[in-house]
């Protein structure tokens, strides 16, 4: 599933023959300043910024078929085309899915086109830094994304707002190419921002599924299903860009728990496929049905979605998907209990990603993930948890990686080992409460979730509460998310302690509030994290010297009381503080925290030393902060509270 829920659908194999070109020309958006043009121009007879005009609406119906056949008839007998012609084909070329004819002909355009309007400049770097990326080469698409840059200023104002789009696109995937999301977070805000003033038009559908797939690759998926909705709202009903909506849309819901909405899109996608798309795309609209049933627990309804696909695909050459399809079809026979024949897909799975020429670390992770999953259904735990263990804290934000965790959690479970269990049920939860993942085989993991309600971490107990609301057949609560500024999810460490399971009562996580309309919270103190009614705060809070209230925002220290208004970088390390109160955390988890530059950063060092003293200023006791160090040789060091520190933590049941 993980692949499907963070790439685009999959691309056509590379060195096949180009699409025919469209029989219909749409008619652009806004009148042209003169006639249309329907055949290419002799030489010298229309303006190429005319034409270029004309290119850039073709471009956004989703034509570049059309574009690259009208402008290599117009380049026949010619030396060369036109800067603004040129770039345009090349921009068809690579949106048509031919990148080595992209690659090709980007060659053969000035390295330094310095006499070029800057937007044509613009457009070809960008374009050439895409290409970059799709190879790999991080350095060379840096640069060029930045002579970009430097050309959209030396613009006109106003104008090139395509080119700006497509260049926060571009820095998007750059970014996500290296592993750093919150800059990448950053470019696809300042994209969407772009998108937003540009003229509505056809060239929505396909910036809009971009938008969903990106989002969706930085664990998003709320605003990916935003993204998709969008796209589906603007496309045909019956063609290609709707049938791909609907698959990425189906996707997206799937992951959060709308598995109905899910279903409907995924098999509206295949119904399209069926009567537009024959083939290889009719086979990967069964694969999207597949793995929506997969998130939804219907393991046998995805074995006969993934038969379908097979049969359809029949023997046609598509590696990815054929890869994707005998990966999937493992998970489901482990699924299912049929270990043999989920042993023998394996080893097919494994052959087939042996022969793909290029995958990402999303794609290992998913291999793992299954390999995992066979072990646990072969009953090889040790071996499950051999498996996945090294990989638990890759890509930690990823569905994939908490279905993962789920994996290993069960296995050490299985095998005894309670305190691996807890901690790897917690990472689960952690990844699925900051970004509303629910993840599949619920009732397989009902142990866990119990053991999840008993953490010291309130988001933890919240997200074993929506899961179990989900296994009764309750209306699960909304997933709070991280107090403002955003703390990352941080995995616990294996030296965490059981808490203190919370005091029996109500527990119904679909409702907030009792009778008389006293809205319940979350207390969590040294002993756990129990829910109480607000007028019981006092009652909670009773022996507490320390008490953070993240509704109010405010600190109170015996009877002093500071606001935490002006402080938004030590509410959250102070949170972060309490909720990891046994074990502490460490200098890279404590940068993360507070927010700001990381522990990459060249004096990351001092910025530890820094906050840990505002803390220790701030609750006006130097001795309220420990610091530690781990056992062994190369042990982290760590700062935790002082066990002397009676504390209470206030938090909101759920915000929308």
């Amino acid at each position: 599933m993980a692949r499907r829920a963070f790439l685009p659908t999959i691309p056509p194999p590379p060195g096949g023959p180009p699409p025919p070109p469209s029989r219909s020309v749409p008619p652009p958006s806004q009148p042209l300043s003169e006639g249309r043009i329907s055949v290419p121009p002799a030489e010298g007879g229309i303006a190429p910024a005319l034409v270029a005009q004309l290119l850039d609406r073709l471009s956004a119906a989703d034509d570049a078929a059309f574009v690259i056949a009208w402008l290599e008839a117009l380049m026949h007998g010619r030396a060369r085309l036109d800067a603004a012609l040129a770039v345009r084909l090349l921009r068809a070329y690579r949106e048509a899915g031919r990148s080595d004819r992209a690659r090709e002909y980007a060659q053969t355009l000035p390295s330094s086109p310095s006499t070029w309007a800057p937007l044509d400049a613009a457009r070809l770097a960008i374009e050439r830094g895409l290409i970059a990326i799709g190879d790999g080469r991080v350095d060379h698409a840096e640069a060029e994304l930045r002579s970009a840059s430097r050309s959209i200023g030396l613009a006109p104002r106003g104008s090139g707002m395509r080119e700006q789009l497509d260049m926060h696109i571009g820095t998007t995937q750059l970014e996500l190419r290296q592993g750093r999301a919150v800059p990448a977070q950053a470019a696809l805000r300042l994209a969407e921002h772009v998108a937003e003033r540009i003229e509505d038009g056809a060239w929505r559908i396909a910036t809009s599924t971009t938008l969903g797939h990106l989002a969706m690759r930085l664990a998003d998926p709320k605003t990916a299903v935003k993204h998709y909705a969008a796209a589906l709202g603007r496309a045909p009903a019956r063609g290609h860009a709707a049938m791909r909506a609907q698959g990425n849309l189906a996707i997206a819901l799937g992951s959060i728990g709308k598995f109905e909405e899910a279903r409907q899109n995924a098999a509206a996608a295949c119904a399209v496929a069926g009567e537009i798309a024959s083939g290889w795309r009719h086979a990967d609209a069964y694969d999207v049905l597949a793995m929506v049933e997969v998130a939804a627990d219907r393991p046998t309804a995805a074995l006969q979605a993934l038969d379908d696909a097979l049969a359809v695909l029949g023997e046609i050459e598509q590696p990815m998907l054929r890869y994707q399809l005998a990966s999937h079809r493992t998970l489901v026979l482990a699924m299912l209990g049929r270990a043999q024949p989920a042993k023998q897909w394996l080893a097919k799975a494994e052959q087939l990603r042996g022969e793909l020429a290029a995958a990402d670390a999303l794609d290992d992770q998913d291999l793992m993930t299954t390999r995992a999953r066979v072990h646990e259904a072969c009953g090889e735990h040790a071996d499950a948890v051999g498996c996945g263990l090294p990989f638990v804290d890759k890509l930690p934000d990823a569905f994939v990686t908490g279905t993962l965790n789920l994996v290993v959690a069960r296995a050490s479970h299985a095998l005894g080992d309670h305190d691996l269990a807890r901690i790897s049920v917690e990472r689960a939860a952690l990844s699925g409460d900051k970004h509303g993942w629910v993840f599949p085989e619920r009732q397989a993991s009902a142990e866990l979730w119990e053991l999840a309600r008993r953490s010291g971490d309130s988001r933890v107990v919240r997200y074993a509460e929506k899961m179990t609301a989900i296994l009764d057949g309750a209306p699960p609560p909304p997933s709070l998310p991280p107090p403002r500024p955003s703390i990352p999810s941080i995995p616990p460490s294996r030296n965490t302690m059981p808490s203190i399971p919370p005091p029996d009562g109500d527990m119904d996580p679909a409702v907030d509030s009792f009778g008389g309309g006293e809205t319940l919270i979350y207390v969590t103190t040294n002993a756990g994290v129990q829910r109480v009614r607000r007028t019981e705060i006092g009652a909670a809070t009773d022996g507490s010297n320390l008490v953070v209230d993240t509704i109010t925002h405010a600190l109170r220290i015996d009877a002093r009381e500071v606001s935490l208004e002006r402080r938004r970088a030590l509410e959250p390390l102070v949170v972060q503080l309490l909720r990891r109160a046994r074990e502490g955390l460490s200098a890279e988890e404590i940068l993360r925290a507070a927010g700001g530059p990381g522990p990459e950063s060249a004096d990351a060092e001092h910025r530890v030393r820094v906050l840990i003293s505002r803390v220790r200023d701030l609750l006006g006791d130097p001795a309220a902060i420990e610091r530690v160090r781990d056992a062994g040789e190369h042990g982290k060091t760590r700062y935790r509270l002082a066990p002397s520190v009676r504390f209470a933590l206030i938090e909101p049941l759920t915000t929308d």
